[in-house]
């Protein structure tokens, strides 16, 4: 198991509630507007290949492990990120 970022930019005015409902799938948390914080037990191109059926051309979207070392600032993701990544550190 590991903690990964998906990052995107939606830029088509369409619907992506099949692309949220898969991020849902996993253990997650909302980081920021288009930013969640996932665990999962692939690699992060696994996560890439399951989310890219839902995204339309010109969309993007950037997956990548996190580590333990780690800051933010007026996120709501600390508590949740702290009680996760020492266990994969």
């Amino acid at each position: 198991m590991a903690i990964f970022s998906v990052n995107y930019d939606l830029r088509l005015p369409q619907e992506y509630n099949e692309f949220y409902d898969a991020l849902e799938a996993y253990p997650h948390i909302h980081a920021m507007d288009s930013c969640w914080l996932i665990e999962a037990d692939v690699e992060a191109a696994a996560i890439r290949d399951a989310l890219v059926p839902y995204i339309a051309p010109g969309d993007a979207i950037f997956v990548n492990r996190v580590s333990d070392d780690w800051a933010g600032a007026g996120t709501q993701c600390g508590q949740w990120l702290d009680q996760r990544a020492q266990k994969y550190a």
